[in-house]
C-alpha cells in the first residue's frame, strides 16, 4: 500500500512542477469546497451495507486554467443491512487522497484520486452488551466526473478500497 500512495504522490508533486510556469491570472487559484454525500456499495461492500451518507471537505489548488491538485477528506457512514448472524451497527470511513482535476470543457471536469482511508466498524460487545469497535486502513482511490457551475459542484464517482467500493453523488458547493 506504501509503494502505491508513494507512486501516486510522486506523479502528482511532478506534474505539479512541469505546470507552474502559468502565468494566466484569469483563473481561480485556490479554493475550498464542502459537499453532502450519498452513497451506493457495490461488490463485496454491497452485500454487508445498503447504503452511505456523509460530508466532505475538497481544496483545489488551480496549476493553470484547465488543470488542479486537489485534496479531499470528510467522513462517510454507511448503514448495515440485516444479516443472519451479524450485528453491526454502521462503519465510518474517513478518507485522505490527494488528486488531479482537469477541465474537459468549460463546466465539465474529470477528477482522479488515491489516498488511505481508515474505516472504522461499530458492533455490539459480546460480553458487555457495550458498543465496540474495529479499525482497519486501506488504500483507495476514485475517479469521476463533475460539473462546475459558477459555486455549485455536483459530481459522480467510484471509489475503491482493495476489494470493494462504492458510487457516490456529490453536491458541493465551493468558495
Amino acid at each position: 500500500m506504501k509503494k502505491k500512495f508513494t507512486l501516486v504522490l510522486l506523479m502528482l508533486v511532478a506534474l505539479t512542477a512541469t505546470k507552474m510556469y502559468a502565468q494566466d491570472k484569469g483563473y481561480k487559484k485556490f479554493s475550498i469546497g464542502i459537499g453532502a454525500e450519498g452513497a451506493l456499495p457495490m461488490g463485496s461492500f454491497g452485500t454487508a451495507y445498503n447504503i452511505g451518507a456523509g460530508a466532505t471537505l475538497r481544496i483545489a489548488v488551480a496549476l493553470d486554467e484547465k488543470s488542479a491538485i486537489t485534496g479531499t477528506t470528510g467522513v462517510m457512514a454507511f448503514i448495515p443491512k440485516s444479516l443472519s448472524g451479524v450485528n453491526s451497527k454502521a462503519q465510518l470511513n474517513i478518507p485522505f487522497k490527494l488528486g488531479y482535476r482537469y477541465m474537459l470543457s468549460d463546466v465539465i471536469y474529470g477528477l482522479g484520486e488515491a489516498g488511505f482511508t481508515n474505516a472504522k466498524v461499530y458492533f455490539p460487545s459480546t460480553s458487555s452488551g457495550s458498543l465496540a469497535s474495529a479499525s482497519s486502513t486501506e488504500f483507495t482511490y476514485s475517479f469521476g466526473v463533475g460539473a462546475k457551475l459558477g459555486a455549485f459542484d455536483p459530481s459522480i464517482r467510484y471509489e475503491g478500497y482493495s476489494s470493494s467500493g462504492f458510487v457516490a453523488l456529490r453536491l458541493g458547493f465551493n468558495f
